[in-house]
């Protein structure tokens, strides 16, 4: 069967390992010398962003409409996981006299005084 029949375009909901469903524009791209799933995520400005996935990720794709797919990709964009990643949080400064009072009040929090 030549490649050009073979090639996948649609929008789709794809499922992940580790129980990650997103919704996007699916295309199959050859990257690092293999066949990878590009999918196109909208974000919440109307933006893609492109992500690629190995075929062992890959637990399902389910080609369906642009509506569905976005609404997908609405919900389920998931949060940082690693600290790092995550805003600082917001802190009056009013109520934080000296910054080593403040890191070692958290390190050793209240029950351990």
């Amino acid at each position: 069967m030549p490649e050009a029949e073979n090639a996948f375009a649609s929008w789709a909901v794809v499922e992940l390992m580790g129980r990650i469903r997103l919704g996007g524009y699916a295309t199959e791209e050859t990257r690092f010398g293999q066949a990878m799933l590009r999918l196109d995520v909208p974000d919440g400005d109307g933006e893609l962003r492109t992500r690629y996935f190995g075929g062992g990720a890959i637990y399902s794709v389910s080609p369906c409409s642009e509506d569905l797919a976005r609404l997908v990709a609405k919900g389920a964009d998931p949060a940082p996981v690693k600290r790092w990643e995550l805003p600082a949080p917001a802190r009056d400064e009013d109520d934080i006299e000296d910054d080593d009072d403040f890191e070692q009040a958290a390190l050793v929090g209240p029950e351990f005084g």
